[in-house]
């Protein structure tokens, strides 16, 4: 899928909302406020819970009855786990489907893996995988993660790997952190469109997902504004205003 949409077009439209005000060279940085909205919008699409066919990679993780719990692999791209499953490679083949856990303690009564989880990221690439219990023979574990989001490098990247067609929620998000950064009354509305149409635009979540990613970030949303609102009426009961 093409992705050409730039951060710099996003930058533009959003600064025709807030009457062309700069939203790039703050405080004498070229490249700022935009590249941190810009950073925050890519993230907030890429993290749990949304799941996206487009930033999907699976890939396989030999473990054996020898291997104990905990199992390394280079993934410089990995972001968070979303599906994984074992195959014992038997004659029929025997697949089943692990829980996907945060965490995972130890044990040492070997018996078929029931869980896994991304314990570990040195933070160069390498990720360790723990699995419970530990394998009481060879398996081939297969994993389906989401790529960590990307950040901005100059104004001219795009804002892969999130394609064209979903270009209006980098657009929207982008306009809802300027209303925020430029402490205009029209943020909280528009962060909520913008989840909104997030929501609305993957189709990973179920319903009761869908509601309560909703209810708290439009309960963020409101706790905000209002702390906005009481710092303005107390600058201007001060007469700062």
């Amino acid at each position: 899928m093409a992705v050409t949409n730039t951060l710099a077009r996003s930058v533009t439209v959003a600064q025709l909302f807030v009457r062309n005000m700069p939203l790039a060279g703050a405080g004498g940085v070229a490249t700022e406020p935009a590249f941190s909205i810009g950073d925050w919008v890519r993230q907030f699409i890429l993290a749990p819970p949304f799941a996206w066919r487009w930033n999907r990679v699976t890939t396989t993780i030999p473990i054996t009855a020898a291997g104990g719990q905990d199992y390394t692999k280079v993934l410089t791209d990995f972001g968070w786990l979303e599906k994984a499953s074992w195959n014992d490679g038997g004659t029929p083949a025997k697949t089943q489907e692990l829980e996907i856990a945060l965490d995972l303690s130890e044990e040492t009564e070997k018996n078929p893996p029931r869980a896994i989880a991304a314990k570990l990221d040195n933070n160069s690439g390498t990720i360790t995988f723990r699995v419970l219990p530990p394998p009481d023979k060879s398996y081939t574990v297969t994993i389906t993660y989401q790529k960590a989001a990307p950040i901005f490098a100059t104004l001219n990247d795009t804002w892969a790997p999130i394609p064209d067609y979903l270009s209006y929620l980098c657009n929207q998000g982008f306009a809802a952190k300027a209303y925020e950064y430029f402490s205009d009354e029209r943020f909280l509305s528009a962060m909520q469109i913008f989840v909104k149409q997030v929501i609305a635009a993957n189709a990973g979540l179920d319903e009761s997902q869908k509601n309560i990613f909703l209810g708290e970030r439009i309960t963020t949303g409101r706790q905000s504004l209002a702390e906005q609102t009481k710092t303005q009426m107390g600058a201007t009961g001060r007469g700062l205003q």
